[in-house]
């Protein structure tokens, strides 16, 4: 027959074991880091960028939020892809769903030239982060980023 004491033993044991068990179970539930794409911020000709490349290609923001270079919008989407490199029209794809269509020339999509209510879709994306791609007739990037706050590219 067991003692009183025998059963108090076992449990204080198991209780003993659990941390063990429990940092064993979170290491084999837990889920691999996925590193966010990191924008360039810098300064070109007194304006604000922002760069975000990847091997399939690279996006690059210029923004003119104090309008150095005259009263109408100056801000440039500069794109370049691999697989297209003449795209004539490119797709900002937020995660959301959101879309923003920019036409495109020689690689630019200038904002005087754009919808202004599509540029603003894309800045807004830009600004909220998370996962988004640039899309053409042949060819896409995808990026997932923290969010930019603070861009004034509008």
């Amino acid at each position: 027959m067991l003692s009183p004491r025998e059963p108090r033993k076992a449990f204080l044991s198991m209780h003993v074991l659990s941390p063990v068990l429990a940092v064993s179970a979170f290491a084999a539930m837990s889920v691999p880091v996925h590193a966010l794409d990191a924008w360039t911020v810098g300064v070109e000709r007194g304006l604000p960028t922002y760069a975000l490349t990847s091997e399939a290609g690279e996006v690059r923001l210029v923004c003119d939020p104090d309008r150095v270079f005259g009263p109408t919008p100056n801000g440039a989407l500069v794109v370049r892809f691999d697989k297209d490199a003449a795209p004539d029209m490119v797709v900002v794809l937020a995660k959301s769903g959101e879309q923003a269509r920019l036409s495109v020339k020689n690689g630019i999509a200038a904002q005087a030239s754009v919808d202004a209510a599509d540029w603003s879709k894309m800045v807004a994306t830009f600004r909220t982060g998370g996962e988004f791609a640039m899309v053409t007739s042949a060819d896409s990037l995808t990026f997932e980023t923290a969010p930019l706050p603070d861009l004034a590219c509008e």
